[in-house]
């Protein structure tokens, strides 16, 4: 099969510049409703998750380490793009790229509402790496819905797909309008919610998490604002020893969605 292909050589082509910008400004991908996929297997992950592709590009010696890959994006795409390896190398978010990248429309997120067995409600968590694991733990335990502020960070940016290993494509993310009212909403719909805090909380290792439930996660230095505190049911605790005053919000989030689902299986 003869591919199409244009030749990318100069930093001054709009292609460039569209990237650039794609992947240092989240206003930008919002307002394009496009993000950036660097890598062969996130590039494959997103393809295989159904993303839809705008255009694909490739460093010539990438060209020929990946033909699956460049056929894939072929059958998807219009545009196919190749770059030399310098130029490739000015786009790249990473150290030492793999040379294959896409341009891929922001995917739909399917709504269905508040209706979940388990969830984890992520209020103003500002690090993209933080956010990734997250996102990555919450599809490996099995957690059913990840629901965010309109402060997070924001998903598509190049850090947090990294961290997440496609698990952006796959999770169900909610991003209510208003974060608060979405949780007064479980409370009237019999969710019980909680409030993660580093102490004074129920050992959640007593938790029973049976029946729908929602755990809410702060802020990486602040932890949950009062007015999240309030709404929630109870408030709950991850054990600590030695003299450490809180978790990492990720390592907290993945014990938290651990403790969910093993406190459903007791």
């Amino acid at each position: 099969m003869v591919i199409a292909v244009k030749e990318i050589k100069s930093r001054d082509n709009k292609i460039i510049k569209y990237i650039a910008r794609l992947a240092s400004s989240a206003s930008f991908r919002r307002k394009e409703k496009a993000f950036l996929c660097e890598g062969a297997r996130l590039c494959g992950d997103a393809m295989k998750s159904g993303v839809a592709v705008l255009s694909a590009l490739f460093s010539e010696s990438a060209v020929g380490k990946y033909p699956d890959i460049l056929a894939s994006a072929s059958d998807r795409c219009g545009e196919i793009y190749v770059l030399t390896d310098a130029l490739f190398r000015h786009i790249s978010e990473t150290r030492s790229p793999q040379g294959v990248m896409l341009i891929c429309a922001e995917p739909a997120r399917p709504d269905g509402g508040l209706d979940f067995n388990n969830a984890v409600a992520l209020e103003f968590i500002q690090d993209p790496q933080n956010m990734g694991t997250i996102l990555r733990s919450a599809e490996a335990f099995g957690i059913d819905c990840v629901i965010l502020s309109k402060d997070c960070c924001d998903i598509f940016s190049p850090k947090v797909l990294r961290g997440s290993m496609g698990a952006v494509f796959r999770q169900r993310i909610l991003e209510p309008n208003d974060f608060y009212s979405a949780v007064s909403q479980m409370n009237d719909k019999a969710i019980k919610t909680y409030a993660a805090v580093p102490r004074n909380g129920r050992d959640i290792v007593s938790v029973d998490f049976t029946g729908a439930s929602c755990v809410l996660i702060g802020n990486e230095g602040n932890g949950l604002t009062d007015r999240a505190l309030k709404l929630c049911s109870d408030k709950i605790t991850i054990r600590m020893n030695g003299n450490a005053e809180s978790l990492n919000a990720a390592v907290a989030s993945s014990l938290v969605m651990w403790e969910m689902v093993r406190g459903c299986a007791r």
